[in-house]
């Protein structure tokens, strides 16, 4: 004899068991909570990681700008071909001169020689002449004398007129030491070139009147002056990659005018 099935009993809350075991309603509110807590995390982690690491890619084509250019750029810029530069002014000049010079006089030059030294003579004087004596000689001696063989010393005093022409015919020596002075105009001719030491600077100013062409190897440093620091500016294709932290939401505000870029 066979006995029909006896229905499960509903649980004290209402809820039906499923797999023998009693659902209640805390559990479901409990684990609905849970579920909504977790996909809120994943959410916030999600969007925290596309905050900080993603960004939004923005293609803008054919618009019209104002763009706000800086007092001045400083800019570092290589030249290929040379620069042609026109110098007409007088620049001053230090010239430093150290140096050994052989300067080649080939002209006479004239100058006030001044001696004042003494001169050797040897010379040997011939003198031939005849001296005419005419004067009164005073005689005090002694002579020597023989008389009757004997040899006797008698003293002589008195005055001897002399009148006579004395032949002379000698050669005379001279051997002195003269002193000259002399001052007189002379031109002198330098045989071989002065050599000279230059160690000196010398201040100058040379005019330059010139057309130089300056090749520019090195990049070089200039800074950009800019009049007119807002230009209008005509944007063919711009291709923009923009962060999120970059972006912010808000209301439209209306269609932009022709020609010029929304805001």
């Amino acid at each position: 004899m066979s006995r029909d099935p006896v229905p499960a009993s509903p649980s004290p809350s209402g809820a039906p068991a499923a797999g023998g075991r009693v659902v209640t309603w805390r559990a479901l509110i409990l684990t609905s909570i849970v579920l909504v807590l977790a996909m809120t995390a994943v959410a916030v982690g999600v969007a925290a990681y596309a905050w900080h690491h993603l960004a939004a890619r923005v293609t803008l084509r054919e618009q019209q700008a104002d763009v706000l250019l800086p007092e001045s750029l400083a800019v570092r810029a290589t030249v290929a071909e040379g620069v042609t530069v026109r110098i007409d002014q007088t620049l001053p000049v230090r010239v430093p001169i150290q140096q050994t010079l052989s300067i080649p006089i080939d002209d006479e030059i004239p100058l006030v020689v001044s001696l004042d030294t003494t001169v050797p003579i040897a010379l040997d004087v011939p003198v031939k002449t005849v001296i005419r004596l005419d004067q009164t000689v005073d005689v005090d001696t002694r002579v020597q004398t023989r008389v009757l063989g004997m040899t006797l010393n008698l003293p002589i005093r008195g005055r001897v007129p002399i009148q006579a022409d004395v032949p002379i015919d000698v050669v005379v020596p001279v051997r002195e030491r003269l002193p000259v002075v002399l001052q007189a105009p002379a031109r002198v001719r330098l045989p071989e070139p002065i050599r000279t030491r230059i160690d000196t600077v010398i201040d100058a100013r040379v005019p330059v009147r010139e057309v130089l062409h300056l090749p520019l190897s090195r990049p070089v440093e200039a800074s950009l002056r800019f009049p007119q620091q807002t230009v209008r500016a005509g944007l063919a294709e711009l291709d923009l990659t923009l962060p999120f932290q970059a972006l912010s939401i808000g209301g439209l505000k209306g269609p932009a005018p022709t020609g010029a870029a929304a805001p």
